[in-house]
């Protein structure tokens, strides 16, 4: 007996010749050969090697074709010299991440394949879409054998069944079918683009590991000027074109799309020059260039697409297409969203002295401050605090001041601008500190009746609204004379 049929299970039926290869029927109500149908509730089996047996299966479709070999020994995702079973690459597909389930799923479900009725001999193979098919598969085994057989139309009664018949064979069965075999190439690589694992190292708890970003550079279409987010202080902070304090809600969820990305599909493996222009990324949408738990990533994205946008990510050759949604933080976002809107927000602890100029007439608010010694420790001062106004007289501290600063610090732009006012602002709020010798101005220059462009130590921030300055100024008023201030 041939090696390439010593395998073969024969129970009860004649052996059918498909292709070249040799096919067993199995509990077939009839020898397979007649041209009459025959259909029976158990599977025919069709094939009976193993994976371990095969060399290569190389698949034609419609949407172009792939080879799937045995993984070489050694490799990442590869099977121990122990193991009983092996698992497959795809050779077109060298170089980029294999989804290592869907190829040994293909070569599986694509050797063991096994009949849900037999059609028998037809006159008309273009009857069952089999003289034009929908796929081709070719096996070729590590003994030399080989085999092939032909996906034709899928049925109309069995969702997920096709048509199939031997290379050189007119008999006609209906069996499942791999969605992987009418697949183009790109459906073997792995969607998983970013998974980055949370890092205790930097954590400051170390039984809830998080990822730390260190750095992050905005550039591309929505980032005309770079943007770079670095850590500061264990916080995101802005630090160009300019520094500013974070949108907190709008970061996290910037974050949350660099750490962790699947995308819908692979669209393009191993694009050449052609193909990156015509996805977008010789112009790209956005580009993230960041360090997070001390390693590199870059994220680009191309073009919008039909469902979302094209993506790329690190040093992997394939374009992926991303829906919408996933990568809204990133696409759908700017400078502007990225940065707190409120202006400047000290510590109420630190701030000594704040001076207040409008209309010609300065308010100046000071504070002082003793220690409080049966509360102190060696590592944390508690400090009790007085408030004066302008005429030194002493005002209410714990309520009235702190809701007054509370107004002060809530001062938010609406809009942004990088555009310097001229002339002298119509108001600024200097704050001094307990701690440090360096002031801080915010100056506000009157744009028209119902603005202001909001201006702090030199650095155009934006803009905000007269009715939110005016609330700023009664507060303060109504402390100076000693009234209460609601909170705000």
């Amino acid at each position: 007996m041939k090696s390439s049929t010593r395998n073969l299970i024969i129970a009860g039926a004649a052996a059918l010749v498909l292709g070249g290869a040799v096919f067993a029927v199995n509990k077939l109500g009839g020898t397979g050969s007649s041209s009459s149908a025959s259909d029976s509730s158990e599977t025919i089996e069709l094939i009976s090697k193993t994976s371990s047996d095969v060399a290569s299966m190389t698949v034609k479709n419609k949407k172009g074709s792939y080879t799937i070999i045995p993984m070489p020994t050694g490799t990442i995702g590869s099977s121990s010299a122990a193991s009983t079973s092996l698992n497959f690459t795809v050779q077109e597909l060298s170089g980029c991440p294999i989804n290592i389930d869907r190829a040994n799923a293909v070569v599986q479900n694509g050797i063991s394949l096994g009949a849900l009725k037999n059609i028998g001999k037809v006159n008309n193979l273009s009857d069952f879409g089999l003289t034009d098919p929908q796929a081709t598969v070719e096996v070729k085994y590590k003994d030399g054998s080989d085999f092939g057989y032909k996906i034709g139309s899928a049925t109309a009664t069995n969702s997920g069944t096709y048509y199939m018949c031997g290379l050189n064979s007119d008999n006609v069965y209906v069996v499942a079918v791999d969605d992987g075999i009418l697949e183009a190439a790109t459906y073997f690589v792995k969607t998983d683009m970013l998974s980055i694992t949370p890092d205790s190292s930097d954590s400051t708890s170390k039984a809830n590991p998080q990822n730390v970003f260190h750095k992050i550079t905005l550039t591309g279409k929505n980032f005309p000027t770079p943007v770079v987010i670095q850590e500061i202080d264990e916080m995101p902070t802005i630090v160009s074109p300019a520094k500013y304090e974070v949108d907190a809600q709008n970061v996290t969820d910037l974050l949350g799309v660099l750490g962790s990305l699947t995308a819908d599909s692979a669209v393009v493996t191993k694009p050449d020059a052609a193909a990156l222009k015509q996805y977008g990324f010789d112009n790209p949408t956005v580009k993230a260039v960041y360090s997070v738990n001390k390693e590199n990533h870059t994220l680009i994205i191309g073009n919008k697409s039909s469902k979302g946008y094209y993506a790329m990510v690190d040093n992997i050759n394939v374009i992926y297409e991303v829906s919408a949604s996933d990568v809204s933080a990133l696409t759908d976002t700017d400078l502007f969203k990225l940065r707190s809107k409120l202006i400047f927000v000290p510590n109420i602890n630190t701030v000594k002295k704040i001076e207040i100029t409008s209309s010609g007439k300065t308010d100046v608010i000071n504070v002082s401050r003793t220690e409080n010694t049966e509360s102190s420790t060696e590592d944390n001062k508690v400090y009790n605090y007085k408030v004066t106004g302008t005429d030194g007289k002493e005002l209410d501290y714990d309520k009235n001041y702190k809701n007054a600063y509370q107004t002060l610090i809530s001062l938010v732009i609406y809009d942004q601008t990088d555009k310097m006012p001229s002339g002298t602002p119509a108001i600024t709020i200097k704050y001094s500190f307990f701690d440090k010798s360096t002031t801080n101005t915010l100056a506000l220059y009157a744009i028209d009746n119902r603005h202001y462009t909001a201006v702090l130590d030199g650095t155009v921030y934006g803009l905000c609204t007269k009715n939110d300055v005016e609330n700023v100024l009664n507060a303060i008023a109504d402390l100076e004379a000693g009234k209460t201030v609601s909170a705000s």
